[in-house]
């Protein structure tokens, strides 16, 4: 798979599978390597959904294989989770596919910052140990727990996306 194909099935999750819960996607960044199609990055931040949620997407292919990725959503009220794959350069610093979770400090009230552990505020908290995560995965878990009301848009979604 070459940059411009990955990118094709990503558009084909927010323009077809998931439109009706996402109102609004920003134009992606590609980016493909000089001497190879098969290597490059795809980038794409604040692609809205109807509930004001945010999603930001990226992912670096080399030679079509998908070899890092950030899947990262977060609610209005600064509530996130980060699937992450960062290369094997981190060595044992990170494990290699592992999960943030917390809550953004533009988001918060002060009370509710207070009353958190550092940790848990932005991504300064742990690297949790995760299993490799796919993108369709990562949209299916947040389609089963938070656009879930209308279960039958819900399972059209998840059966989309193959899952």
């Amino acid at each position: 798979m070459n940059v411009w194909e990955r990118y094709t099935d990503i558009e084909g999750i927010f323009y077809s599978h998931c439109q009706s819960i996402i109102s609004e996607i920003p134009t992606p960044k590609l980016k493909e390597a000089h001497k190879s199609k098969d290597s490059g990055s795809i980038i794409i931040e604040g692609i809205k959904f109807i509930d004001d949620s945010i999603l930001n997407f990226s992912e670096y292919l080399h030679i079509g294989n998908i070899e890092k990725y950030s899947y990262e959503y977060i609610q209005p009220t600064g509530f996130f989770f980060l699937y992450e794959n960062e290369g094997v350069e981190n060595g044992i610093r990170k494990p290699l596919h592992h999960l943030h979770v917390g809550i953004m400090k533009e988001h918060a009230d002060d009370s509710l910052l207070e009353s958190l552990p550092e940790p848990l505020i932005e991504h300064k908290g742990p690297h949790f140990m995760a299993p490799r995560i796919s993108f369709n995965q990562f949209m299916g878990i947040i389609i089963v727990n938070f656009y879930n009301e209308d279960n039958r848009n819900c399972e059209r979604m998840l059966k989309s996306l193959g899952l």
